[in-house]
């Protein structure tokens, strides 16, 4: 079975990986990883690797386009390469199907080429609600597209059923990337300064700020300004990475680059944690921003979450999670409670409504087994108060 799976940026590269190996490990699959989007002048190749991929068990497609304007002109243009050049692709390698995870822009300019092309569509982390982004509307587009749906949540299941998906074709098998966690173990002392620098102080925050794309009056580097300089206050030692291809981003990455220039000693930037995320998860005593890992996977450590503003809003969350608006007062607050005794000692015992950290083999049976199901989708209509409705 040949397979084809696009990855567009490191936040789909990462959850994905665990369900990438576990296809590069199966006999009966030849993998194929196109690339686009999210990775900047052939850096693609190396961070498959930082993922945990094997360099000769897959075959990589860098299709060579990289987001530098991420306005929305800029994605439109882009996004117009990419479904030509996808399609291109698509025609060459002929795959049996296309993996995809998410609700990123870009993937409704690459999974119509495979639709148009008879290629079956495998869609991963349907069904979740996320009311502060657009990406809510993406995910659910692409619900419709696919042929089969890999959830993670209860939740989810129901919403994908809702919108006439065929039950058959749903499948609850949890978030791949908790796959992860399952052998973490915190960084010591020395290994954090080693890696990062800087001596490990603690409170330990982590903390990423993403643009809100759906309803925000704001300005996005406002309020991660505020977010980062709330945070730094109020933080033995702060890890901040960078935002995701979105309009606004350039807002937020100027105000990372004017705090990595003031040379604040407790505080570290990265575009990325990569390999080393898995550790400093566990080493971590609170993760703050507006990131899905925050909600999704931090659970799994039983670390303390605060959520900020609206762009997670109405996503399935544990009780290590507060919710905060973005003004200073309410952040200072949501942070100061969820790193105090009480919250930070119930944290632990949360369970992850996301799942238990092996969902990847699960979805590895989904895509082989999906070249048995029909091209043909049955749309199952909802009963409304117990009665069918037959109009």
């Amino acid at each position: 079975m040949r397979v084809l799976a696009f990855v567009g940026t490191r936040a789909d590269l990462f959850p994905l990986g665990p369900v990438l190996v576990g296809l590069e490990e199966s006999a009966d699959v030849e993998l194929h990883i196109a690339t686009a989007v999210g990775f900047e002048g052939g850096t693609s190749r190396e961070v498959l690797l930082d993922a945990g991929l094997r360099r000769d068990a897959h075959t990589h497609h860098d299709l060579g386009l990289f987001l530098q304007d991420s306005t929305p002109v800029g994605q439109g243009r882009l996004g117009a390469e990419l479904s030509l050049k996808f399609l291109e692709l698509v025609q060459s390698i002929e795959p049996d199907a296309l993996v995809v995870l998410g609700d990123r822009w870009e993937l409704l300019y690459a999974v119509p080429s495979a639709l148009l092309m008879g290629v079956r569509v495998i869609h991963l982390h349907g069904g979740e609600v996320t009311e502060g982004a657009l990406d809510e509307r993406v995910r659910h587009a692409l619900t419709k597209l696919a042929d089969q749906h890999c959830v993670s949540t209860a939740g989810a299941s129901r919403r994908v059923e809702q919108l006439g998906e065929d039950p058959a074709r749903i499948h609850r098998t949890g978030a791949p990337g908790l796959d992860r966690f399952l052998e973490a173990t915190p960084l010591s002392g020395s290994e954090f300064e080693e890696e990062f620098q800087v001596p490990l102080h603690r409170p330990l925050i982590v903390g990423t700020y993403h643009p809100v794309t759906a309803g925000s009056e704001e300005s996005p580097g406002v309020v991660a300004r505020r977010v980062f300089e709330t945070s730094l206050r109020m933080a033995g030692t702060l890890i901040l990475t960078n935002p995701g291809f979105d309009a606004g981003r350039e807002e937020i990455l100027a105000v990372l680059a004017e705090l990595k220039q003031g040379k604040v000693p407790n505080l570290v930037i990265r575009a990325s944690l990569g390999r080393t995320y898995p550790r400093v998860m566990a080493t971590a005593d609170l993760m703050v921003g507006n990131s899905s890992s925050g909600i999704i996977e931090a659970a799994s450590f039983g670390l303390p979450a605060v959520d900020v503003g609206d762009r997670q809003k109405g996503r399935e969350r544990g009780t290590n999670v507060i919710w905060s608006a973005d003004n200073t007062a309410d952040l200072e607050t949501a942070i100061s409670t969820a790193l105090g005794a009480d919250f930070s000692s119930r944290a632990p015992y949360v369970a992850n409504p996301y799942g238990d950290g092996r969902a990847a083999g699960r979805i590895v049976q989904v895509i082989t087994g999906s070249v048995d199901e029909p091209m043909s989708k049955v749309f199952v209509d909802a009963c409304v108060g117990g009665v069918q409705d037959e109009q």
